[in-house]
């Protein structure tokens, strides 16, 4: 990913902390039968504050959906893969050239299912922003502070799963400049 920017091959694994250690997390998500589906959601629609997830889905059962414009599209299990999202912190990284995908989790009236995920994240102590060689006159930062893995992750805390509208509460380019 960092060779398709333009940056040398290591600049991500190294902005997430290198070799003193990237900060990683596994969890099993477990989603039972429902016999209403339409009434809830697995999991509410967000995209990941991390970098980068690798998700296992069930082979068999439906349940994963993503976000293309305005409409929700269900991703096909494909068996023995994985399916791969970028997060915020890489959207933020790459200066908005790689976007986190905003995504759900369905229940299924018919089958439970299970997922695992693992998540690749900044250590939660590094300043996160856009990198330099990626920004200049024809290509802003759009996000003007660094924020801390740690940092980004309790404002996600305290403002809920809410689709994209916490990576794009911290883009300069979605505030509004000064008044007239």
């Amino acid at each position: 990913m960092s060779s398709s920017l333009g940056l040398e091959e290591d600049y991500l694994h190294n902005a997430f902390g290198g070799s003193d250690g990237i900060s990683a997390t596994m969890r099993v998500n477990y989603y039972p039968r429902c016999p209403q589906p339409e009434l809830t959601l697995g999991l509410s629609s967000h995209s990941d504050p991390g970098g980068i997830t690798l998700l296992l889905t069930d082979d068999n059962v439906e349940g994963t959906q993503v976000r293309k414009g305005d409409a929700w599209v269900t991703v096909q299990p494909v068996p023995g893969s994985f399916l791969v999202n970028v997060g915020d912190q890489i959207q933020i990284l790459s200066n908005g050239r790689y976007r986190s995908v905003e995504h759900r989790a369905l229940v299924n009236s018919d089958k439970e299912r299970f997922t695992i995920a693992f998540f690749c994240n900044p250590r939660g102590n590094l300043p996160v922003a856009p990198a330099s060689e990626l920004v200049g006159p024809g290509s802003p930062a759009l996000y003007q502070e660094a924020v801390t893995f740690s940092d980004y992750r309790k404002y996600i805390r305290t403002k809920g799963p809410s689709g994209k509208t916490q990576v794009q509460s911290i883009s300069s380019a979605m505030q509004p400049g000064p008044a007239a």
